[in-house]
């Protein structure tokens, strides 16, 4: 039972679990103890020496519980075997009061010793504390009965109780080296999911990078005018090899890294990666009208604004291959901590689960790339309808 803790805690708290419920289970046999024969005394006053022996037998398993050292475990055990023979010799001393020795009475300090080798840091050590003890514990008890006129008889309470707590402790042991042995295969599917996550990611990256640049590229210039290219197409191209050769797009370093002031509201809309992808898109000659909030962008950090603005640019991609229409809308919202964008044309529509082969773009350099985010896609289309897809990301709180 690991307790789904990590293996360096499991064997320490299981330990501390075990110790404290035989130190608990000693000081109820000890209580129990001098109650009865505090009650036993009060005809007999020659007992009290028997309380005063369960008393610094109680003292000193307090102590040892609250340090846990070797030398109080030591000490726990003389001075439990002395009290074991002044309690048994005492006890058993009263005439016409026990018949046999194996009384339950006389078990109690017994079973209370025993339980010392609960507070062994590994299972062999308590086993060999218990063993130690059960012995002292026996060996005092029967040099008390034989000086006395009760006949003896084998005491089955001490010895259920030291077999049972030897039982646990061994079960324990068991338990943390299966767990243990279990541990390097545990960290090693933790590695090996983690790698594959990062696998996904790459390959995530990799696909919305091919849309975002070779893609739309190879669309922009299928639909440009035969002849020269224009300044608009050949400035996109060229920003699109540059970032193909120069910049570590697969870790995001130059995006997200970027941990320096933001743009203020006032040039927050120009400065966007928004609205970059829809400039890009009215060169290729898509019309676009911008409605809302446009400042709000301001509330992206650096590598929000630049997956929200790759994102709306393969929406628009979308639009110029796909819809049939050259006319396309931009809706910009906020709330207190999020940031929508509807993008919306009046084209030929789809109907998305019908579409797997050619909206590679939508699922990839949109859907999962806002949702890596933390974000959501809504998309509403019918054949003959339009599209509208709705994107919706986290964003730094609103100030009312």
């Amino acid at each position: 039972m690991s307790l789904g803790l990590p293996g360096h805690l499991v064997q320490l708290t299981l330990a501390r679990a075990l110790a404290r419920a035989a130190h608990w289970f000693a000081l109820t046999c000890l209580m129990a103890g001098a109650v009865s024969v505090s009650i036993l005394s009060l005809s007999r006053p020659e007992l009290w020496i028997t309380v005063l022996a369960v008393v610094a037998m109680g003292a000193l398993l307090v102590l040892f519980t609250r340090h846990r050292r070797i030398g109080f475990a030591a000490a726990y055990l003389v001075v439990g075997t002395l009290g074991i023979y002044v309690f048994t010799r005492a006890v058993l001393d009263v005439p016409d009061v026990f018949p046999a020795s194996n009384m339950f009475l006389v078990a109690l300090p017994k079973m209370a010793l025993v339980m010392v080798g609960g507070a062994g840091s590994t299972a062999l050590a308590g086993v060999l504390w218990s063993t130690a003890a059960f012995l002292l514990a026996e060996a005092a008890a029967l040099v008390a009965i034989l000086g006395t006129a009760v006949p003896y008889r084998p005491d089955l309470f001490t010895l259920s109780t030291y077999l049972v707590l030897v039982g646990v402790m061994v079960l324990a042991g068991i338990d943390r080296r299966l767990s243990n042995a279990a541990q390097p295969a545990i960290h090693r599917a933790v590695q090996d999911g983690a790698n594959r996550q990062l696998r996904d990611a790459l390959d995530t990256r990799a696909i919305a990078l091919l849309n975002d640049t070779t893609v739309a590229q190879l669309v922009a210039l299928s639909l440009a005018e035969p002849g020269a290219l224009s300044p608009e197409l050949q400035a996109s191209l060229r920003h699109t090899l540059t970032t193909l050769h120069d910049t570590n797009w697969l870790t995001d370093i130059d995006a997200r890294g970027n941990t320096g002031p933001q743009p203020t509201v006032s040039t927050a809309w120009l400065s966007s990666a928004v609205c970059t992808a829809i400039e890009r898109a009215r060169d290729r000659g898509l019309k676009i009208d911008v409605t809302g909030d446009r400042d709000a962008l301001a509330r992206l950090d650096a590598g929000s604004d630049r997956d929200v603005g790759l994102a709306v640019q393969q929406c628009l991609v979308n639009v110029i291959l796909h819809a049939g229409i050259a006319a396309a809308e931009v809706a910009i919202e906020e709330d207190l901590t999020t940031i929508s964008l509807r993008i919306t044309d009046a084209g030929r529509g789809f109907t998305e689960s019908e579409s797997a082969s050619d909206r590679l773009g939508l699922r990839q350099s949109v859907r999962r790339r806002i949702e890596q985010l933390g974000g959501s896609v809504v998309i509403w289309s019918r054949p003959g309808a339009g599209t509208s897809v709705r994107l919706t990301v986290p964003a730094a709180q609103k100030n009312s």
